[in-house]
């Protein structure tokens, strides 16, 4: 479970972060949000920002589980995101929309069914972990545990932000 929370925490960790590295970085983002959503112009900024805030939100819920301890909320939280955001990009894909994602910052890459194929995996991930700590509840980890679990969450995240290059490199 922890593992879970950590590998989402660290995928909208870098998300966030790449977005807002640079202004050009937060405008290329922005011109996606728009050409991937198919919004008017002055939406396009609102949008960005919204969807930057509730990432950077969904990362404090995942770091800090809640009076409950086992972070569900969090995790629930995230699921949704992500099952909104592959709604985005297969609606963009039946569009025919070929911007790039801009997902985790500067890739040039066209959205495609990976992009989507991504977020289901991590919308799995989410619910499993919710559906774990409800079994499991607030349990503590020893801290040899954790550290595993953020070596192991740590070689995830990068697997995930970095799949359309990994991928490259495989071809």
């Amino acid at each position: 479970m922890l593992t879970v929370r950590l590998v989402l925490m660290g995928v909208f960790l870098v998300s966030v972060l790449t977005k807002l590295r640079t202004r050009r970085a937060f405008g290329d983002f922005t011109t996606a949000v728009r050409r991937l959503g198919g919004l008017p112009t002055g939406l396009g900024t609102p949008a960005a920002v919204v969807v930057v805030a509730v990432e950077a939100g969904t990362v404090v819920m995942l770091a800090a589980p809640g009076l409950d301890g086992d972070g569900r909320p969090g995790l629930l939280l995230a699921g949704g995101l992500l099952l909104g955001f592959a709604a985005v990009l297969v609606t963009a894909l039946r569009r025919g929309t070929t911007v790039a994602c801009r997902c985790f910052g500067g890739s040039d890459e066209p959205v495609n069914r990976r992009h989507v194929a991504r977020n289901a995996v991590l919308v799995a991930c989410a619910m499993a972990g919710a559906a774990m700590t409800s079994a499991a509840g607030g349990t503590p980890v020893a801290p040899p545990a954790a550290a595993l679990c953020l070596l192991g969450a740590s070689v995830a995240v990068g697997a995930v932000v970095l799949l359309d290059d990994l991928l490259h490199l495989l071809r």
